[in-house]
């Protein structure tokens, strides 16, 4: 005990003599091991971002965090320099630090992240994803590796069908948990966590934080310390958003201007579509158009998709095109601009791919086309993102800073509508891939969720003729566009001053006198209808501006007072008197529903939908799986009724482990105990000995991990072994083990079988040559016989 107190004290001051003063304010600041800042230094991180400079103190003190802040803003350094610092050096003992992904790819970049930070420390990471070859998985958790970074299901997988124990995992990070809940995989975590020591350190880290992350937060973290920044910010302040309204037939030529404009400036661009046929479709056109460009989509093979990647990070092309599978999780840093093809039906996912760009400090531009059937889900992210509607006027110039809704110019129509027409003429390919994507964009219009109820309304209400009534987008205009557009404006807005019955008629004609009091009684009641209309405009700008209030925080204070011990956010500035009396008015008032029920309706996360739709706008973008989603039904003999296919799918069938925890019955198929017989490893199930206080103290897996076969030593016959003389080697279940070495008499049986094997192969080979050259002069001579006739 005194030598744990001397080293608990010798690091404590080890890491106060590798502070700098506190006002210093970067990496050195933290106290960090040598290893590891040599490591960050070497990556080229110059000063911590601000979720790394609250986060990074609180976890090294040994605190569950749950860290909360927008993509992009440098989550992944934020667990895996402290994380680094904790483990400091190699040890063979077994898995001591675990971090969870949602994606493979998101995985991968972590696992990337790790060795790229931790090169200095030698320590040693391992990645287990959904792909990948489970004897190759099976022959890296043999090594003990010191951190895993995995994704829930294939670590799941592992873990049931390897019988892994977790013992000394003293440290685990659940990366973008709203994702992880999102995409059902609850239950895997909660059999995860089960497993875990109690002493173990969590972290918790998202872009969102819905309530039923905050339930997860108490159930799973001790005394959790929450870190939350840029809340109210759903994305970065250097973010342009340009929304440009089109007709759904001028979408391809609006996409195809937005790509050339571009790769032309050089923009590293992505490019989102709705279905991976929209993305083949968009490929072959560019391709015509003369720009190289990436694609990737979830059905792609794994080593093209990669090597797409890497083509873009590369810079060997400046436009990516993809689905929603790159929302989250691909690394692609130093992004200039995203387009959005088809606009994403939920503003989450809205956020999530405007994440993309504007990072570390960096402007960025998100151009959404939005067509007519689209309105209800700009609608939805404008009052989730609590900003008014502002639509493109005459006059207006393009503001970096002034979200602004225009139109699309009728020049860039015309000119990319000829380009299309011109590459579309005898081109079969083309008019096939034009045809499936049509038909894969009307199984993802029944399929996407439907928007708000309220939104569509607005949109029926006032939002639609505003958008018709606009401007062109100043984001896409030039000078030939302000002609045009006053000259449409002025032949839109004519009106003749007399009507059929006053033309050639007399002044005294009683129809010229009847239509003139008309007029002029109808004039006074057009301009109370222009008056009143102008007023509706100002007033839907004005509640987009109210609606903010209500969707400021996913959780309410009260919540997250009772869930964490601890708040760590932005300091704001003190109010004034008349602010605290407005504070208490609020505090009393009782709402007909609640103030954050419009966030939460956006970040919700519903696992009964989600098990039945699998999220079709992240994992189905090809019109065959969404059609198996939407329509799919079986009968169910419990139930009594037809299901969703998915319910009776034998991949979800589900075992009750020993603890109770429900999981697929496809975990435990006997995969790791035939790996074990093929590379005839012996193992020793330490379980049993473990339970009556066996000499197992890591009790890291009840599978022996170190044994990798006889050693070296070992290999004679009879020495080393631990066997009697005579004493046959037995396998699992007390089977005699085959023995591989050949007696003399069965080496000259397998010769005398090759030798007359190649006798025989020799002999057919020369009777198929005789009847070769027969069957040629035969021929020939016939062919001269014909030619004599």
């Amino acid at each position: 005990m005194a030598s744990d107190d001397e080293g608990e004290n010798w690091e404590a001051l080890r890491q106060s003599r590798n502070r700098k003063d506190k006002k210093a304010g970067g990496w050195q600041a933290m106290g960090l091991d040598h290893g590891v800042f040599k490591g960050i230094e070497k990556k080229g991180f110059r000063q911590p971002t601000p979720i790394q400079r609250k986060t990074i103190p609180c976890i090294i003190d040994g605190k569950d965090v749950v860290g909360m802040s927008r993509t992009g803003s440098g989550k992944t350094a934020a667990f895996v320099v402290p994380m680094l610092h904790r483990l400091k050096r190699r040890d063979t003992k077994g898995t001591r630090a675990l971090l969870i992904s949602p994606t493979r790819e998101l995985a991968l970049q972590t696992h990337k992240v790790i060795k790229e930070l931790g090169r200095f420390t030698g320590l040693e990471a391992a990645c287990l994803v959904g792909g990948d070859s489970m004897d190759e998985q099976f022959a890296t958790l043999h090594g003990s590796p010191d951190i895993l970074v995995a994704t829930p299901g294939r670590l799941l997988h592992i873990v049931v069908e390897m019988n892994l124990r977790l013992n000394a995992v003293e440290y685990i990070v659940f990366d973008e948990a709203d994702r992880l809940f999102e995409m059902g995989f609850r239950e895997q975590l909660a059999d995860i966590l089960k497993r875990l020591p109690e002493s173990r350190q969590t972290l918790l880290f998202s872009a969102t934080l819905p309530k039923m992350l905050v339930d997860f937060a108490k159930a799973g973290l001790t005394d959790p310390t929450l870190i939350r920044l840029d809340v109210d910010e759903k994305v970065s302040d250097l973010l342009s958003m340009v929304f440009v309204a089109c007709r759904p037939g001028d979408r391809t030529a609006a996409a195809v201007h937005l790509a050339r404009k571009n790769v032309q400036e050089r923009k590293q661009t992505v490019m989102f579509c709705a279905t991976m046929k929209h993305v083949e479709y968009y490929v072959a056109i560019l391709h015509r158009a003369g720009i190289d460009c990436s694609f990737i989509y979830s059905q792609l093979d794994p080593l093209a998709r990669k090597q797409n990647i890497n083509r873009f990070r590369n810079k060997e092309t400046y436009l990516l095109i993809v689905t929603d599978v790159a929302a989250r999780g691909v690394d692609i840093p130093l992004l200039d601009t995203v387009i959005n093809v088809h606009f994403p039906p939920k503003p989450k996912l809205f956020v999530h791919r405007a994440g993309r760009v504007a990072r570390n400090g960096q402007p960025g531009t998100a151009v959404s086309l939005v067509a007519a059937d689209e309105l209800p889900y700009m609608v939805d992210l404008f009052l989730f993102l609590g900003r008014p509607m502002v639509f493109a006027k005459d006059g207006d110039e393009y503001d970096e800073k002034v979200t602004m809704i225009g139109r699309l110019p009728d020049r860039i129509v015309d000119l990319e509508n000829d380009f299309l027409a011109a590459i579309h003429d005898n081109n079969i390919d083309l008019h096939d891939l034009q045809h499936k994507s049509t038909m894969a964009l009307g199984k993802y219009g029944r399929t996407r969720p439907a928007p708000s109820a309220e939104s569509a309304r607005r949109v029926k209400s006032d939002v639609r003729t505003a958008v018709s009534g606009c401007s062109y987008h100043p984001f896409l205009k030039d000078a030939s566009d302000r002609q045009q557009t006053s000259v449409l404006n002025a032949l839109a807005n004519y009106k003749a001053a007399t009507t059929i019955f006053e033309v050639h008629s007399n002044s005294k004609d009683v129809q010229v006198g009847v239509m003139k009091n008309m007029r002029r009684m109808n004039a006074e009641k057009i301009r109370v209808k222009k008056e009143e209309e102008e007023k509706k405009r100002e007033a839907a700008a004005e509640e987009a501006v109210r609606a903010a209030a209500a969707v400021a925080n996913q959780a309410d204070e009260a919540t997250l007072a009772e869930a964490f011990t601890e708040l760590i956010s932005k300091s704001g500035k003190k109010l004034t008197r008349n602010e605290r009396m407005e504070e208490e008015k609020k505090l009393h008032f009782i709402a007909y529903n609640a103030e954050d029920a419009r966030a939460e309706a956006a970040l919700a996360v519903d696992f009964s939908r989600a098990a039945e739709s699998a999220d079709v706008n992240i994992i189905a973008d090809d019109e065959r799986g969404l059609y198996k989603q939407k329509n799919e039904k079986k009968w169910d003999r419990k139930t009594k009724k037809f299901v969703g296919a998915a319910n009776d799918d034998p991949s979800k069938k589900k075992i009750r482990t020993e603890d109770g925890t429900w999981i697929p019955a496809s975990y435990k198929s006997g995969i790791y105990e035939k790996w074990v017989k093929n590379r005839k490893l012996g193992f020793e199930n330490k379980k049993d000995s473990d339970d009556e206080g066996g000499d197992d103290e890591d009790g890291e897996r009840a599978v022996n991990m170190d044994d990798d076969g006889p050693k070296q030593h070992q290999r004679r016959w009879g020495k080393g072994d631990g066997r009697k003389k005579g004493e046959q080697q037995r396998g699992q279940g007390g089977r005699k083990i085959r023995s591989e070495i050949l007696r003399p008499e069965q080496v000259l049986k397998n010769r005398k079988k090759k030798l007359a094997k190649q006798d025989y192969q020799e002999y057919r080979r020369e009777e198929n040559m005789k009847t070769k050259m027969k069957s040629g002069r035969g021929g020939s001579s016939k062919g001269g016989k014909g030619g004599k006739v």
